[in-house]
């Protein structure tokens, strides 16, 4: 498996809903791809995250956010898969981070848009972090053990998610894009505490609100601020 990590910073407006005019994924594919972000942030926020490196879950989560469907990624993923090609796009198109997944052809149907969530998360089991970074700082050592597509999937600051399945000759591509963007080097994938209970307890951003169920903050209203561009892809088979 091959990384690759830009940086940049620019500010974006947001869209919402998941009832979206791009033709790569179903309304069902959307939601089941979503939850499953949010299923996944939502056990690391509680400590609910098995961590292979230490064979401990990894630590609670304070100011995780929750994810929302932003139709205006899920058309920029969806336009790149289309190209059916493995690589990574321009970060000057999609101004988001980036993850990628690759599967043999032989499935056609929506199964591996739901299964690269998966397969992506599956890093912190397999490779994990706490052994490398206590702190759960993303640092280059970190970084080359294999586990960006993870660390985008939980960094904390990340708020808006979509995504493109395209069912090509020779794979199945999917591409997910990241609103704001994790992998920044020596940043906090996200800060060591108690999962929010009450609204107070979310600070990152204005007009903040908490699921306490999920111990998830969300913005409410959808506002944003700033991003960051990375990009993450893994292939298999």
């Amino acid at each position: 498996m091959k990384s690759i990590f830009v940086l940049g910073i620019v500010l974006v407006s947001c869209a919402f809903g998941q009832n979206c005019p791009t033709r790569g994924l179903s309304a069902d594919s959307r939601k089941a791809i979503l939850d499953k972000h949010n299923q996944l942030r939502s056990q690391n926020a509680l400590g609910q995250s098995l961590d292979g490196s230490t064979g401990r879950n990894a630590p609670k989560a304070k100011n995780m956010y929750k994810l929302s469907w932003d139709c205006e990624l899920e058309k920029i993923a969806q336009s790149w898969a289309d190209r059916c090609q493995f690589q990574h796009s321009p970060s000057s198109l999609r101004n988001a981070g980036e993850n990628l997944y690759m599967s043999w052809p032989t499935v056609q149907n929506d199964g591996p848009a739901i299964k690269a969530a998966d397969s992506w998360w599956g890093e912190l089991t397999k490779i994990g972090v706490g052994a490398y970074s206590p702190d759960f700082k993303l640092t280059n050592g970190l970084f080359s053990k294999g586990v960006g597509h993870y660390t985008q999937m939980a960094w904390a600051r990340t708020t808006k998610l979509g995504c493109g399945h395209a069912k090509c000759s020779n794979m199945n591509l999917v591409v997910c894009n990241y609103r704001e963007t994790g992998n920044y080097m020596d940043q906090s994938i996200y800060e060591i505490g108690n999962p929010c209970r009450q609204d107070s307890d979310c600070t990152t951003f204005q007009n903040s609100r908490c699921s306490a169920k999920e111990g998830l903050c969300y913005i409410a209203g959808g506002k944003c601020g700033q991003f960051n561009v990375g990009l993450n892809r893994t292939v298999s088979a």
